[in-house]
């Protein structure tokens, strides 16, 4: 899950150096992490465009719970394209292993 995070440009790297010790998320693909970013703005946020499903009702939840409670909105953005990650890894290996079982 990790890989497929960092692939997606969603798993923050550690850079240490001396006495400097900084987390950022630089690597990985900057086209995957702009369009979940502008995923979650655009689909998740405004309330009118969110999809009727369980995986959006549960991101949705989230959002709005970090957002209530203060949060910056940046970082609710990224947790949120994180955990939207997370789900959608998940969903994929068990539609892997259904395929497999099939065969």
């Amino acid at each position: 899950m990790r890989r497929f995070q960092k692939t997606l440009g969603l798993a923050p790297s550690v850079e240490a150096s001396g006495d400097k010790k900084g987390v950022k998320t630089s690597d990985g693909s900057r086209l995957c992490r702009k369009a979940m970013w502008q995923w979650v703005f655009s689909s998740l946020e405004p309330k009118k465009r969110r999809l009727n499903n369980a995986t959006v009702k549960a991101l949705c939840e989230y959002l709005d719970a970090e957002k209530a409670g203060g949060r910056p909105i940046a970082l609710v953005r990224s947790r949120v394209a994180v955990k939207a990650a997370k789900l959608l890894f998940s969903k994929l290996v068990d539609a892997t292993k259904a395929q497999n079982l099939l065969e």
